[in-house]
């Protein structure tokens, strides 16, 4: 089961070294994606992990842009430029961490009948966003141009003048339905390539994003919520593998995972949790080791982390 993990990163080098190497066995490679405002060179540590760990082209990932998106699309085309097969593509954050081991995220990927796993549903829906927020329809109906000041009053602008002036409103290009959902997801070579050629060939739907708040959690999900092609779409499982917590259903961000957070994490069928911060709490990530991935053979690199 050949798997490529693209791993975004903004922070805690350590901890980065430390999922890579939790990660590392003879059937996967890495491509890491550290956010371009970073210092990079504190990243160089992983690099000691050998040399199926590469740095692909950077982007300014901050929360709520579009380069979030583009840093996945960049670890995407990064796995298909190496000109390898994969099994699997998986799409992991720096402060994502395994709770299963290696073989048995292995063994899950070569006997499932699926072999894309995404989170996604479709807006409205007025359970996660009741009242004024319309069920989510903000996501894509509503300017986003960025959180600073002087963004935000254009983002204001904009959407007064577009109820106003027809031109102005955003429309959703090729009669695409609306979807949102988790950021992170897992996919094969047919969909990573299918997900490309999208982003490719329709000028269109990339343009729109540019301007939807959030788009990392609806840019791919809707690719593939509206996705025609029948080899595809049986492939997929509404379901990306991950356990978080979250405070509130329309919390932007979910909890950091802590030692009291293991009994739940143990229980879980998911293949990875987040978020977890070893500033926070390390111990749980030691528990984590110790009681659940005792049989990956990744102890010597981790105590170099140490």
């Amino acid at each position: 089961m050949e798997k490529a993990y693209i791993i975004m990163a903004h922070k805690n080098p350590r901890q980065l070294f430390r999922l890579i190497s939790r990660l590392a066995d003879d059937a996967s490679e890495f491509f890491i994606h550290i956010d371009k405002t970073a210092e990079f060179s504190q990243f160089q540590i992983v690099k000691e992990l050998g040399p199926k760990v590469h740095f692909i082209e950077r982007a300014d990932s901050k929360w709520g842009g579009f380069g979030s998106v583009q840093a996945s699309l960049n670890g995407l085309k990064a796995v298909r430029d190496s000109n390898k097969t994969f099994d699997r593509i998986l799409l992991l954050s720096g402060q994502d961490y395994p709770i299963k081991s290696n073989k048995y995220i292995n063994n899950f990927f070569k006997e499932s009948p699926h072999s894309v796993f995404i989170d996604f549903f479709p807006i409205p829906n007025y359970n996660k966003w009741p009242g004024s927020d319309r069920g989510g329809l903000y996501r894509v109906d509503k300017y986003y141009i960025g959180l600073k000041w002087y963004e935000f009053f254009v983002s204001k602008s904009l959407n007064l003048l577009s109820t106003y002036l027809p031109f102005l409103r955003r429309k959703i290009p090729n009669g695409m339905s609306p979807y949102t959902g988790s950021q992170w997801w897992s996919v094969d070579m047919a969909s990573l390539n299918y997900i490309l050629d999208y982003d490719k060939n329709n000028k269109s739907y990339r343009a729109f994003h540019q301007f939807t708040f959030v788009p990392d959690e609806l840019y791919v999900q809707m690719i593939i919520a509206n996705c025609k092609d029948e080899r595809i779409v049986s492939t997929v499982e509404n379901n990306n593998k991950r356990f978080m917590i979250w405070q509130k259903p329309d919390s932007a961000h979910p909890n950091v995972l802590r030692k009291s957070d293991f009994h739940a994490i143990s229980n879980s069928d998911h293949l990875f949790a987040r978020k977890f911060d070893e500033t926070e709490d390390a111990e749980i990530l030691d528990l984590i080791d110790q009681r659940i991935l005792a049989d990956n053979k990744s102890l010597q690199n981790l105590s170099s982390a140490r």
